[in-house]
C-alpha cells in the first residue's frame, strides 16, 4: 500500500448518488487514510434526538425511500428534514456556522491523511485549513451521469468562497467501476504535488 495521502485532506464534493461513499471506501483501502464525515456530528445528535439505536437509525436513514418521506420515528419529519433542521436551525444559530468544520477538523488523520465522503459546505472548510493549512486541502469535485444537488442543502464548493491555497480538481464519474476514477483523483493529487514540488526548486534555484 502506497500512501499518496500523508500530509494531505479530500474533500469529495459532489450530488447525491454520485459515488462518494464508494469513492472514499476506495481510496482509504488503496492508501490507508481515514474516512470521514463531517455529518457524523449531526448522526449523534440526530439519534439521541429520536432515541433510535445506532442501527435500528441507519436501517431507516439508509432507505432511499424512507430518507426523502416523513416517518413517525423522526417526530413527522423525514430524516432528511431532521437532518436539516438540526444543522440549519439548531447547531449553526447557537453554536455558530463554524461548528460542524471545527467538530471534523477534529477527526483529521493528517499522518495517514483524510478523505471527507460528504463536503458541500464552503464554512466547513475554514476550520480545517486553519488547523492544517489550506493548501494540504483538495477538493474533488464530480458528477455522475448529470447527477444534481436537487433538494439537498450542500453545493458544489467554489474557489472564492473557500480559503485561499485550496486545491480544486473536477472531474466525472461515468465508469462502471470505481477505482479507475480513484486512480484519476489520486493521480490528479500526485500531479499537483509534482508541480508544487518543480515550482518551489526552481525558486530556490533562482
Amino acid at each position: 500500500m502506497f500512501n499518496d495521502l500523508k500530509g494531505k485532506i479530500v474533500l469529495l464534493n459532489s450530488p447525491p448518488d454520485s459515488g462518494k461513499d464508494l469513492a472514499a471506501s476506495c481510496i482509504k483501502e488503496l492508501t490507508g487514510a481515514k474516512h470521514c464525515e463531517f455529518k457524523s456530528t449531526l448522526f449523534s445528535v440526530a439519534k439521541g434526538i429520536t432515541g433510535l439505536s445506532h442501527e435500528d437509525f441507519f436501517t431507516i436513514y439508509n432507505d432511499r425511500d424512507k430518507k426523502e418521506h416523513p416517518q413517525p420515528e423522526f417526530f413527522g419529519l423525514s430524516p432528511r428534514e431532521m437532518m436539516i433542521w438540526i444543522s440549519e436551525d439548531v447547531c449553526k444559530p447557537k453554536f455558530g456556522k463554524l461548528f460542524f468544520g471545527k467538530a471534523a477538523a477534529n477527526q483529521v488523520d493528517i499522518e495517514k491523511g483524510s478523505v471527507f465522503s460528504d463536503s458541500g459546505f464552503p464554512d466547513e472548510v475554514f476550520p480545517i485549513a486553519d488547523k492544517y493549512g489550506a493548501e494540504n486541502i483538495y477538493v474533488v469535485r464530480f458528477n455522475r451521469h448529470g447527477s444534481e444537488f436537487g433538494n439537498d442543502s450542500r453545493d458544489y464548493l467554489q474557489p472564492e468562497d473557500c480559503p485561499e491555497c485550496v486545491n480544486f480538481i473536477d472531474l466525472k464519474n461515468d465508469g462502471d467501476t470505481i477505482e479507475p476514477f480513484v486512480n484519476q483523483i489520486l493521480q490528479e493529487i500526485r500531479s499537483i504535488q509534482y508541480d508544487k514540488e518543480h515550482l518551489e526548486q526552481t525558486f530556490h534555484a533562482l
